[in-house]
């Protein structure tokens, strides 16, 4: 008898209050691998709290978060993290080159020795040129930053990307290249994407999931 796989994300009856505000109530959810899920609902319906507590960066009130069917606050957090690529509405973007931005990690992570190759590979995947390695991080365009911050977690080489308002504040036509691009690399990396937004419309093909929130409910 084959055992069957279990999800890569488990929620288990999930809540979060803090400062006496009930951010997320009782959510139960699994997102397999592979899924490309899609979670929408208004400003302040627990979206992005739901995001972070596929990551670890919230620890539930009450319920049990799972990842490959473990819990998610585990003595290897930190190596979880990077098999869990989060990319915020607002990436970080420090000052110096492109490089340095897309090698953050070498100053905590001594092991972390991207090749050359790698590193081209990883602006390659989302559209951005190899010549762009020395430019001012800072410099880029709205963008060209977001998709800097997607190119630093590829390098990571992550089973899961998780994305907060990727094409917040971009014009229809750039935010349409990232979506595609986003696509693209879930089929071709073979990836697990949950993706939130505010808006209720289904960016792209691809799709396999769309849940809704509102008020901290799935809906």
């Amino acid at each position: 008898m084959i055992d069957k796989q279990p999800p890569l994300f488990r929620l288990e009856n999930v809540s979060l209050k803090i400062s006496g505000k009930l951010l997320l109530e009782n959510i139960s959810l699994d997102i397999s691998q592979g899924d490309f899920m899609l979670i929408t609902g208004p400003s302040g319906s627990g979206k992005t709290t739901l995001l972070r507590m596929l990551n670890g960066l919230h620890s539930p009130t009450s319920g049990n978060v799972h990842y490959n069917g473990k819990p998610i606050l585990n003595e290897n957090l930190a190596q979880t993290r990077q098999e869990i690529g989060m990319v915020f509405q607002n990436p970080a973007v420090f000052m110096g080159s492109v490089r340095e931005n897309l090698l953050l990690r070498q100053r905590w992570d001594a092991s972390f020795l991207p090749s050359e190759k790698d590193t081209a590979n990883a602006l390659q995947n989302v559209d951005l040129a190899g010549d762009m390695l020395n430019a001012d991080a800072r410099s880029l365009s709205g963008g060209e930053k977001q998709r800097l911050a997607l190119a630093r977690v590829l390098l990571n080489n992550p089973k899961a990307l998780l994305l907060d308002e990727p094409t917040a504040n971009l014009d229809e036509a750039l935010a349409a290249q990232i979506l595609e691009r986003i696509s693209k690399l879930k089929h071709d990396l073979g990836l697990t994407v949950v993706l939130v937004s505010h808006q209720s419309s289904a960016y792209m093909e691809g799709i396999s999931r769309n849940i809704q929130l509102d008020k901290g409910n799935i809906t």
